[in-house]
C-alpha cells in the first residue's frame, strides 16, 4: 500500500537529473527539453509517453515546470534542484491539482 507522500517514482529523480545536467543548453528549443529526447537518451527504459506523463507530474509538484505554452518542453525548477540537492522530502511536498495552472495533471 502506497502512502500519500510516496507519488514520486524512481524515474523522476533521474528525470529531475537530466533536466539538470541539460536545462539551459543553447541547442534546446525555448530553453526546455522534449520529453521524446529524455526519453531516448536516459540510462532507463523509457517511453516519450510515460517521459511526458511523470514530468506532468513534477510540474504539478513544482519541480519542473514547462518551457513552452504547448507543454512540448520542460525545464527544472528551484524546487526540483532542491529535491536532488537534498534540501525537500517529496514525502513532505505532495502534488495537489491547481486549476491556476492549466495543462497540469497528477498521474
Amino acid at each position: 500500500m502506497r502512502r500519500e507522500g510516496d507519488w514520486m517514482h524512481r524515474l523522476d529523480e533521474a528525470l529531475l537529473e537530466y533536466l539538470a545536467e541539460h536545462d539551459g543548453r543553447d541547442d534546446a528549443d525555448d530553453g526546455g527539453i522534449a520529453p521524446g529526447e529524455i526519453a531516448r537518451t536516459i540510462r532507463y527504459p523509457l517511453s516519450p509517453y510515460l517521459a511526458r506523463q511523470r514530468l506532468r507530474v513534477l510540474s504539478q509538484a513544482g519541480y519542473a515546470a514547462p518551457s513552452s505554452r504547448d507543454y512540448v518542453t520542460y525545464h527544472i525548477t528551484v524546487w526540483g534542484r532542491l529535491y536532488l540537492d537534498g534540501d525537500v522530502r517529496a514525502d513532505l511536498h505532495i502534488p495537489r491539482p491547481d486549476p491556476r495552472r492549466p495543462g497540469h495533471v497528477l498521474g
